[in-house]
Protein backbone atom coordinates (compact mmCIF):
# COMPACT_ATOMS: atom_id res chain seq x y z
CA UNK A 1 0.00 0.00 0.00
CA UNK A 2 2.83 2.31 1.00
CA UNK A 3 6.12 3.16 -1.19
CA UNK A 4 9.24 4.35 0.13
CA UNK A 5 9.74 7.68 1.25
CA UNK A 6 12.35 9.10 -1.04
CA UNK A 7 14.26 7.09 -4.24
CA UNK A 8 16.27 4.99 -1.97
CA UNK A 9 15.00 1.47 -1.79
CA UNK A 10 15.32 -0.39 1.65
CA UNK A 11 17.24 -3.25 1.76
CA UNK A 12 15.21 -5.71 3.09
CA UNK A 13 13.33 -8.20 1.02
CA UNK A 14 9.63 -6.91 0.90
CA UNK A 15 8.52 -6.71 -2.60
CA UNK A 16 5.57 -4.26 -3.25
CA UNK A 17 2.76 -4.50 -1.41
CA UNK A 18 5.12 -4.43 1.45
CA UNK A 19 2.49 -5.61 4.21
CA UNK A 20 -1.12 -6.41 4.74
CA UNK A 21 -1.46 -4.34 8.43
CA UNK A 22 -1.78 -0.09 8.25
CA UNK A 23 1.29 1.95 8.77
CA UNK A 24 -0.07 5.19 11.00
CA UNK A 25 2.24 7.55 11.62
CA UNK A 26 1.65 10.01 14.76
CA UNK A 27 3.55 13.11 14.40
CA UNK A 28 3.30 16.46 15.84
CA UNK A 29 4.88 19.12 18.34
CA UNK A 30 6.60 17.81 21.64
CA UNK A 31 4.12 18.07 24.32
CA UNK A 32 1.59 17.70 22.14
CA UNK A 33 0.01 14.13 23.70
CA UNK A 34 1.40 11.88 20.46
CA UNK A 35 2.31 8.98 23.01
CA UNK A 36 -0.98 9.56 24.77
CA UNK A 37 -2.93 9.27 22.03
CA UNK A 38 -1.03 6.24 20.57
CA UNK A 39 -1.58 4.08 23.66
CA UNK A 40 -5.65 5.54 23.90
CA UNK A 41 -5.98 4.43 19.84
CA UNK A 42 -4.15 0.98 20.28
CA UNK A 43 -6.61 0.32 23.33
CA UNK A 44 -9.65 0.68 21.68
CA UNK A 45 -8.17 -1.04 18.66
CA UNK A 46 -7.36 -4.03 20.94
CA UNK A 47 -10.83 -3.95 22.26
CA UNK A 48 -12.39 -4.06 18.64
CA UNK A 49 -10.72 -7.14 17.56
CA UNK A 50 -7.67 -5.07 15.70
CA UNK A 51 -4.38 -6.47 16.10
CA UNK A 52 -2.34 -3.19 17.01
CA UNK A 53 1.29 -1.89 18.60
CA UNK A 54 2.65 1.28 19.55
CA UNK A 55 6.55 1.58 18.18
CA UNK A 56 8.62 4.61 18.51
CA UNK A 57 11.76 5.34 16.73
CA UNK A 58 13.99 3.41 19.24
CA UNK A 59 14.48 -0.69 19.01
CA UNK A 60 14.13 -0.98 22.82
CA UNK A 61 13.99 0.55 25.98
CA UNK A 62 17.47 0.10 26.61
CA UNK A 63 18.68 1.77 23.14
CA UNK A 64 16.53 4.50 24.20
CA UNK A 65 17.86 5.08 27.22
CA UNK A 66 21.41 5.13 25.76
CA UNK A 67 20.26 8.07 23.13
CA UNK A 68 18.98 9.77 26.08
CA UNK A 69 22.45 9.75 27.59
CA UNK A 70 24.44 9.94 24.39
CA UNK A 71 22.63 12.63 22.55
CA UNK A 72 23.76 15.58 24.81
CA UNK A 73 28.00 14.39 23.86
CA UNK A 74 29.85 17.02 22.33
CA UNK A 75 31.43 15.33 20.48
CA UNK A 76 27.87 14.48 18.06
CA UNK A 77 27.69 17.33 15.75
CA UNK A 78 23.74 18.11 14.59
CA UNK A 79 24.41 15.73 10.94
CA UNK A 80 26.08 12.38 13.55
CA UNK A 81 22.95 12.79 16.06
CA UNK A 82 20.28 12.52 13.04
CA UNK A 83 22.36 9.75 11.48
CA UNK A 84 22.40 8.16 14.90
CA UNK A 85 18.67 8.45 15.03
CA UNK A 86 18.02 7.50 11.34
CA UNK A 87 20.44 4.39 11.82
CA UNK A 88 18.28 2.89 15.19
CA UNK A 89 15.21 3.66 13.30
CA UNK A 90 16.32 1.60 10.46
CA UNK A 91 16.61 -1.12 12.61
CA UNK A 92 12.97 -0.68 14.11
CA UNK A 93 11.69 -0.54 10.40
CA UNK A 94 13.23 -3.91 9.67
CA UNK A 95 12.77 -5.58 12.71
CA UNK A 96 10.02 -4.56 14.29
CA UNK A 97 7.25 -1.95 11.95
CA UNK A 98 7.64 -4.88 8.77
CA UNK A 99 6.93 -7.71 10.72
CA UNK A 100 4.00 -6.61 12.47
CA UNK A 101 2.73 -4.85 9.50
CA UNK A 102 3.31 -8.25 7.33
CA UNK A 103 1.57 -9.98 10.44
CA UNK A 104 -1.46 -7.43 9.02
CA UNK A 105 -0.83 -5.58 12.80
CA UNK A 106 -2.32 -1.75 12.95
CA UNK A 107 0.89 -0.05 13.73
CA UNK A 108 0.86 2.53 15.44
CA UNK A 109 4.52 4.95 15.15
CA UNK A 110 4.75 7.43 17.74
CA UNK A 111 7.07 9.52 15.24
CA UNK A 112 7.26 8.33 11.61
CA UNK A 113 10.03 9.55 9.17
CA UNK A 114 8.19 12.89 9.36
CA UNK A 115 8.66 13.75 12.61
CA UNK A 116 12.49 13.12 12.64
CA UNK A 117 12.75 14.80 8.79
CA UNK A 118 11.00 18.11 10.68
CA UNK A 119 13.66 17.65 13.44
CA UNK A 120 16.54 17.84 11.76
CA UNK A 121 15.46 20.43 9.18
CA UNK A 122 14.46 22.63 11.80
CA UNK A 123 17.91 22.19 13.53
CA UNK A 124 19.50 23.61 10.23
CA UNK A 125 19.71 20.56 8.07
CA UNK A 126 19.60 20.35 4.31
CA UNK A 127 16.48 19.15 3.70
CA UNK A 128 16.38 17.57 0.41
CA UNK A 129 19.74 15.24 2.29
CA UNK A 130 17.44 14.54 5.42
CA UNK A 131 15.08 13.22 3.30
CA UNK A 132 17.60 10.91 1.14
CA UNK A 133 18.99 9.80 5.22
CA UNK A 134 15.03 8.32 5.40
CA UNK A 135 14.77 6.99 2.22
CA UNK A 136 14.41 3.39 3.74
CA UNK A 137 11.72 4.65 5.64
CA UNK A 138 7.55 3.89 4.85
CA UNK A 139 5.50 6.87 3.88
CA UNK A 140 2.47 6.30 6.47
CA UNK A 141 -1.23 5.11 5.09
CA UNK A 142 -2.15 7.61 7.48
CA UNK A 143 -0.51 10.47 9.57
CA UNK A 144 -2.39 12.14 12.98
CA UNK A 145 -1.64 14.93 14.67
CA UNK A 146 -2.82 16.20 18.06
CA UNK A 147 -3.39 19.69 17.93
CA UNK A 148 -1.66 21.67 19.86
CA UNK A 149 -0.29 25.14 19.79
CA UNK A 150 3.81 25.37 20.46
CA UNK A 151 3.25 27.16 23.68
CA UNK A 152 0.99 24.43 25.27
CA UNK A 153 2.94 21.78 24.11
CA UNK A 154 6.15 23.64 26.03
CA UNK A 155 3.98 23.99 28.90
CA UNK A 156 3.51 20.41 29.03
CA UNK A 157 6.76 19.28 28.09
CA UNK A 158 7.87 21.18 31.05
CA UNK A 159 4.72 19.73 33.52
CA UNK A 160 5.82 15.48 32.29
CA UNK A 161 9.62 16.52 32.61
CA UNK A 162 10.24 18.88 35.14
CA UNK A 163 12.88 20.53 32.50
CA UNK A 164 13.64 21.17 28.67
CA UNK A 165 15.84 19.59 26.51
CA UNK A 166 17.79 22.09 25.23
CA UNK A 167 18.08 19.79 21.99
CA UNK A 168 15.14 21.01 21.21
CA UNK A 169 15.38 24.23 21.71
CA UNK A 170 17.03 27.48 19.67
CA UNK A 171 19.44 28.76 21.29
CA UNK A 172 17.74 31.62 23.61
CA UNK A 173 18.84 32.94 27.34
CA UNK A 174 15.72 31.42 28.18
CA UNK A 175 15.28 28.25 27.09
CA UNK A 176 11.72 28.06 27.61
CA UNK A 177 11.10 30.33 25.01
CA UNK A 178 13.78 28.57 22.85
CA UNK A 179 11.92 25.58 23.30
CA UNK A 180 8.51 27.31 21.50
CA UNK A 181 10.49 29.56 19.54
CA UNK A 182 11.64 25.41 17.90
CA UNK A 183 8.39 24.22 18.43
CA UNK A 184 7.17 26.95 16.12
CA UNK A 185 9.66 25.84 13.07
CA UNK A 186 8.46 22.10 13.55
CA UNK A 187 4.78 23.65 13.18
CA UNK A 188 5.60 25.51 10.12
CA UNK A 189 7.90 22.13 8.78
CA UNK A 190 5.02 19.61 9.44
CA UNK A 191 2.39 21.99 7.76
CA UNK A 192 4.67 22.03 4.44
CA UNK A 193 4.36 18.18 4.35
CA UNK A 194 0.44 18.20 4.85
CA UNK A 195 -0.06 18.23 1.31
CA UNK A 196 1.97 14.91 0.76
CA UNK A 197 0.28 12.83 2.92
CA UNK A 198 -3.40 11.74 4.43
CA UNK A 199 -3.14 14.25 7.35
CA UNK A 200 -5.93 14.21 10.41
CA UNK A 201 -5.34 16.36 13.10
CA UNK A 202 -7.25 15.28 15.97
CA UNK A 203 -8.58 18.08 18.22
CA UNK A 204 -9.61 16.68 22.28
CA UNK A 205 -11.47 19.72 22.94
CA UNK A 206 -14.23 19.86 23.76
CA UNK A 207 -14.98 15.96 24.01
CA UNK A 208 -12.30 13.90 23.69
CA UNK A 209 -14.35 10.49 23.48
CA UNK A 210 -15.91 11.74 20.37
CA UNK A 211 -12.24 12.93 18.77
CA UNK A 212 -11.02 9.39 19.43
CA UNK A 213 -13.80 7.50 18.15
CA UNK A 214 -13.87 9.41 14.79
CA UNK A 215 -9.96 8.98 13.96
CA UNK A 216 -10.81 5.21 15.31
CA UNK A 217 -13.60 4.88 12.71
CA UNK A 218 -11.08 6.28 9.82
CA UNK A 219 -8.67 3.34 10.45
CA UNK A 220 -10.74 1.06 10.78
CA UNK A 221 -12.52 1.85 7.66
CA UNK A 222 -8.74 1.88 5.99
CA UNK A 223 -8.40 -1.64 7.58
CA UNK A 224 -11.63 -2.72 6.05
CA UNK A 225 -10.73 -1.18 3.08
CA UNK A 226 -7.51 -2.73 2.51
CA UNK A 227 -8.81 -6.10 3.49
CA UNK A 228 -11.44 -6.24 0.92
CA UNK A 229 -8.84 -5.21 -2.06
CA UNK A 230 -6.45 -8.19 -0.90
Amino acid sequence: MSKPVHSVHPTWSHILPYYDGLYVGIDGLDGSGRSTLAMSLKNQLQSEGYPSVVVTPFPNVRTHQFITQMKHDRRLGTKSRHLLYASLFAITMQKTILPHLSAGYVVLSDRSWISLYARAVAQGLDAAWVRTTLGFALVPDMVIEPQSDPLSAARRELAASDSLDLLESLPNPKSFEGFIEFQAQIRDILQTLKSEQAWHVVNFHPDPSLELERIVREIVSLVERSDALS
